[in-house]
């Protein structure tokens, strides 16, 4: 870190305990869950993949820093998720051939994952499957970067979650306590469901050690403290006037926190409810693997919702055909007609490649829409 002479690690650790050990939902693994929200598994400890994987993920990463454009991988393909500085932090898009690394797709399909996924899973049979998310982690090599404390569910409101284009609802009574409390036990409902029924997985493969990932113990299961609200109620909620009371600086430590610790094959699996943050800092790599599968519940017959941007990319029919099983493609075909592409640039992209396009560049899907942009020159200046 610039300015410092050491170098920043968590004041606590998780590590791999031996009770964790051996394959698929163990009751040892499923106490670890339900007591802390996370377990560390050993899985991949060894597999033939790591390195395969590993080398990938580099490469990519690589290829999406700032200055190289779009000369290596049009990363507009894909939604890259960058810091201040325009470094990737976490890449989306990496099953895309425009993305160039057919290993991603390969060992998401592969008989050593699926038969993972059907031992968590109870029984989920990969031609029962429908598409999830992937996405690596990596890290800028010239910058300390955090993520704020958050939880992965939508914890005021009515509960729902929207899309990245929408954000939080703008009403302060959504944030009140009354909502928070309705939309808590809507989420403690869930954990339960998610640790005890498992329709799916999701796992944080390290293809390197990997200590980024921070959480507070146990807090998937209990109502959050006063010191908690203060860390997680949105800068523009307070401004309105929602109560809470002042209580964090914005920097120290908060209580209980804690970084998961992965060794190189070690895959995290976790009650993302929790709370939790990542931080990266220059000289430690990350490169980390998410990636699960889902069961199928049946034909969709709602209307298709627009999808979010993050996944706008997975909508791409190239995307479909480099599945590398038909199975896999099955599982695409019960993704995609849930949702639907939509007809924005802000439907369809990162804020790095929406500047991009409208200075002139014409990228990703590379239709009328794009080519109207980049005409347009909105932000070259002219």
């Amino acid at each position: 870190m610039a300015g410092s002479t050491t170098v920043y690690r968590a004041p606590a650790f998780i590590d791999f305990q031996p009770e964790w050990s051996g394959k698929g939902a163990t009751e040892a693994r499923l106490d670890a869950l339900r007591e802390t929200s996370v377990v560390i598994i050993d899985d991949f400890v060894g597999s033939d993949w790591i390195p395969i994987l590993r080398e990938a993920g580099r490469r990519v990463t690589e290829a999406c820093r700032p200055e190289k454009g779009y000369d290596v991988i049009d990363t507009s393909k894909g939604y890259v998720h960058r810091t201040e500085e325009d470094e990737p932090w976490a890449i989306r898009g990496i099953i895309h051939p425009a993305f160039g690394e057919p290993s991603f797709a390969e060992f998401q399909g592969s008989e050593e994952f699926t038969a993972f996924v059907e031992g968590w899973c109870d029984g989920l049979r990969p031609e029962d499957t429908t598409l999830t998310t992937i996405l690596l982690w990596c890290n800028n090599p010239k910058h300390e970067h955090r993520l704020g404390w958050h939880r992965d569910a939508v914890w005021w409101g009515e509960g729902e979650r929207g899309n990245s284009q929408e954000g939080g609802p703008p009403d302060p009574e959504a944030y009140s306590e009354e909502a928070e409390r309705v939309a808590w036990e809507k989420i403690r409902e869930r954990n339960h469901k998610q640790i005890e029924k498992r329709d799916s997985v999701g796992i944080f493969l390290a293809l390197v050690d990997d200590e980024c990932h921070e959480i507070v113990p146990g807090s998937h299961d209990r109502w959050r403290t006063p010191f908690e609200h203060d860390v997680l109620l949105p800068k523009t909620m307070k401004e309105a006037g929602v109560p809470h009371t002042p209580s964090w600086d914005g920097e120290s430590p908060i209580p209980g926190q804690t970084a998961v610790r992965l060794k190189e094959g070690q895959a995290l699996i976790r009650v993302g409810t929790n709370i939790h943050t990542g931080h990266t800092v220059p000289g430690r790599e990350r490169n980390s693997l998410a990636i699960g599968w889902s069961r199928w519940d049946g034909p969709f017959e709602g209307e298709p919702k627009v999808t979010d941007a993050r996944w706008a990319w997975q909508h791409d029919p190239a995307v479909r055909e480099a599945l590398s099983h038909e199975w896999m493609k099955t599982a695409w075909d019960r993704w995609a007609e849930t949702e639907k592409l939509g007809d924005t640039l802000e439907d369809r992209y990162a804020e790095w490649d929406i500047k991009n396009i409208k200075s002139g560049q014409v990228v990703g899907w590379r239709g009328e829409l794009e080519k109207q942009a980049a005409a347009a020159g909105e932000d070259s200046g002219e």
